[in-house]
């Protein structure tokens, strides 16, 4: 880090703050206070934290640009292009995002938002092994290509945004996705075939017995807990769609959600 100075943008001024007196006692300390209960300190946070205070730092670099037409010049800082944690950089990045997803990637067909969750009991499973999430996305992913086949009776492939999301709006540990899913998919022969609903508890049954049989592969969970878990009333796994948007541009600001 390059040392204190005050960010141009008022709403990072006390995130700022805080993070350039505390952060290097959170490292110390991390290992003896959080570990324990949060798990290990993954290098991509520090990685972050020091990208964003050195965001917009003169003494970081920066580029002189020049006005052809009047000649007058500006400094221009070097930004830290993280996304997710730099509220100016954060901003910039997911309106870029949504134009390109909104020009290039969105099929002109109606979407819907997809969010899947899984039962507390397995949460603990998550915030040891972050590579279990990629794992995660796989499965729901299969679940749903499979819902649409035995509905449609055809093997089709949707058009799928997944997001990944670990914590709750209470910055609790919450493992769980977001998918932006067009209602329908395409077919080997290329037509595409229209689900107008889906039904969340019968998505929600696929999604468990993928996790499920996933877990199990893995050696994680036995699989006497995993029909155990399946023959409960509630299991905890849930699907939520009724969130639905008709047009692109619907969907790019659903998707910025």
């Amino acid at each position: 880090m390059a040392g204190m100075y005050r960010p141009r943008h008022p709403e990072r001024t006390v995130l700022y703050r805080v993070l350039f007196h505390y952060f290097e006692r959170f490292l110390a300390e991390y290992e003896s206070r959080f570990e324990k209960e949060y798990g290990f300190l993954r290098p991509i946070i520090k990685e972050v934290v020091e990208r964003y205070l050195d965001c917009g730092n003169p003494r970081c670099g920066f580029a002189r640009i020049r006005c052809p037409d009047c000649g007058e010049e500006r400094l221009l800082m070097f930004s830290c292009r993280t996304r997710g944690f730099c509220p100016s950089c954060h901003a910039k990045r997911l309106e870029e995002w949504g134009e390109w997803m909104r020009e290039e990637l969105l099929l002109n067909v109606p979407h819907r938002q997809v969010v899947f969750t899984i039962p507390k009991m397995l949460r603990i499973f998550f915030k040891y092994n972050r590579r279990l999430l990629g794992s995660l996305c796989r499965c729901a992913l299969r679940s749903l290509t499979r819902y649409f086949e035995v509905l449609t009776g055809s093997e089709l492939k949707p058009g799928v945004i997944a997001a990944i999301q670990t914590f709750g709006s209470r910055i609790n540990l919450h493992p769980h996705l977001h998918f932006l899913v067009t209602e329908g998919g395409v077919d080997k022969a290329g037509l595409f075939h229209k689900v107008p609903r889906i039904n969340d508890s019968r998505l929600a049954s696929l999604f468990g017995r993928e996790v499920l049989a996933d877990l199990v592969h893995k050696e994680l969970l036995s699989p006497e807990w995993a029909e155990r878990l399946l023959s409960w009333r509630h299991t905890g796994f849930n699907v939520h769609s009724r969130v639905r948007a008709k047009t692109k541009a619907e969907a790019d600001l659903l998707n910025s959600i």
